[in-house]
């Protein structure tokens, strides 16, 4: 069973990349593919394979797929930050919205007697407008930047062109992905590794106040989709049968990947303070509009995560105790 991870240079990519499921299963998995754009990796597990591609014109995609028959591919490739896509929209959508993974994959289908690969996407919460808390999957519109515009059309592209097969696909909507830091550094900063910044009591660090969201531990996800794809290879006996099974007959194709929790910025600051045992002195809380981003950004998109609980049995982990696990040394755990 071959896997092609989108972005596996980026934070999530990597930690699918060096997921236990995925080193420990080497009579399941015949070999995992990763593609970059202009990183990569010093880092990547032993056996795997690097695709150098442009993922805004195909280029070295078709390449791919032309060597390999994929079983599965998880798109965790995209131009991620906002403010980066208002000023460059076209680029962000050539970029975000997967036309040619998508081209590759029916193709692939044609010529390859009816393989149909598991396409797992990377979505976000912002296809939601921000209006209110614990949004519904069903409810995504009204996108207020042109990063949850671009996702947004990439969800419909995806199920637009794989509806009529069936083909097998699960969007995944993550919110702020937090967790350890990554094998390979990656450009941009991770939020609990800033909020980590608040041990330090002569340094306030300001957090806002008046955005929500649903933040969901790295774990968590890379522990999604290796249930995803060993329940989509019908390999049972890889990890716990009734979980599996559970997981192969899923009713839905769009899941709010989200945590349990609706929290602000704030919040996160207050229970990494609590964590470090440091206390709240150095927290500033602020409204969102006191830094200019140059982006709207939507004040909830706290997310309803029922449907992932109820589909699939999938519990992510509570923040507080997640970061227990990230921030403390085994010791005082």
């Amino acid at each position: 069973m071959n896997v092609l991870i989108t972005g596996g240079s980026g934070y999530l990519g990597q930690f699918l990349l060096s997921g236990s499921h995925f080193r420990g299963l080497h009579d399941v998995l015949s070999q995992v593919h990763y593609t970059y754009g202009s990183r990569q990796l010093a880092s990547a597990p032993a056996g795997v394979v690097a695709h150098k591609v442009d993922l805004s014109t195909g280029e070295g995609l078709t390449q791919a797929f032309e060597q390999t028959p994929f079983h599965a591919v998880v798109n965790c490739a995209a131009i991620s930050q906002p403010a980066l896509c208002e000023t460059a929209p076209d680029t962000a959508r050539a970029v975000n919205v997967p036309t040619h993974l998508v081209d590759c994959l029916l193709r692939q289908e044609a010529e390859r007697g009816g393989l149909r690969a598991l396409l797992i996407h990377i979505s976000t919460d912002q296809v939601f407008d921000g209006s209110r808390a614990h949004w519904k999957e069903d409810e995504a519109g009204n996108q207020v930047n042109v990063y949850g515009k671009s996702k947004y059309e990439a969800e419909q592209h995806i199920l637009v062109r794989t509806w009529g097969h069936p083909y097998p696909v699960a969007i995944l909507r993550s919110s702020i992905i937090y967790g350890p830091p990554a094998p390979d550094p990656v450009p941009r900063p991770l939020f609990l590794q800033f909020a980590s910044a608040v041990s330090n009591p002569d340094k306030p660090t300001s957090f806002f106040q008046d955005e929500h969201r649903s933040p969901v531990h790295v774990r968590d996800l890379q522990r999604l989709t290796e249930l995803l794809i060993a329940a989509h290879g019908q390999q049972l006996e890889a990890l716990a049968p009734g979980a599996l099974a559970t997981v192969a007959a899923r009713r839905h194709r769009v899941y709010n990947a989200g945590g349990p929790e609706r929290l602000s910025r704030v919040d996160m600051a207050r229970q990494v303070a609590d964590c470090l045992g440091c206390g709240h002195g150095s927290i500033e809380s602020v409204p969102s509009a006191s830094v200019a981003r140059g982006v709207v950004s939507p004040p909830d998109i706290s997310m309803d995560i029922s449907r992932l609980q109820s589909d699939l049995g999938f519990k992510p982990a509570a923040f507080r105790e997640a970061i227990r696990d990230i921030l403390l040394p085994p010791a005082a755990k």
